[in-house]
């Protein structure tokens, strides 16, 4: 698994970000890395286990090209209209994710540097009008 390139782990605004709010980005996985490192110590290829091994406890670079993209992007407005029901459904999931772990408590309604949002929307269940 690649890891970030030298220019995004040093020097740019991600970086500065992720080191001064380090609470924000934990990595988090449901897998037991150093077990599942133990069940693999025979395996052909132990420098790809090594990498993956690593990755889950450091986090995956996607190979992503980073300089196309400006420091910071709020893509929150465009996020559809919601209904009462629809807006309580994604407070309520927004709430059971940051208990178990998978979103950060809120650091206020301004992105910081480095940082992208994405729109949120609610799809309703087929057959169903659970969301």
């Amino acid at each position: 698994m690649p890891e970030p390139p030298p220019e995004e782990r040093q020097g740019s605004a991600a970086a500065h970000t992720i080191a001064t709010y380090p609470h924000l980005f934990r990595v988090v996985t449901p897998i037991n890395v150093d077990r599942f490192e133990q069940l693999l110590e025979d395996h052909p290829n132990p420098a790809f286990v090594a990498s993956v091994c690593h990755a889950l406890h450091e986090g995956f670079w996607p190979w992503a090209v980073t300089d196309a993209y400006p420091s910071t992007n709020d893509n929150s407005m465009r996020t559809s209209k919601k209904t009462e029901v629809q807006a309580a459904f994604v407070d309520s999931q927004v709430r059971e994710e940051i208990r178990l772990g998978r979103f950060s408590e809120s650091f206020g309604t301004d992105l910081l540097p480095g940082m992208h949002s994405v729109p949120i929307h609610v799809v309703p269940k087929p057959n169903s009008d659970k969301l």
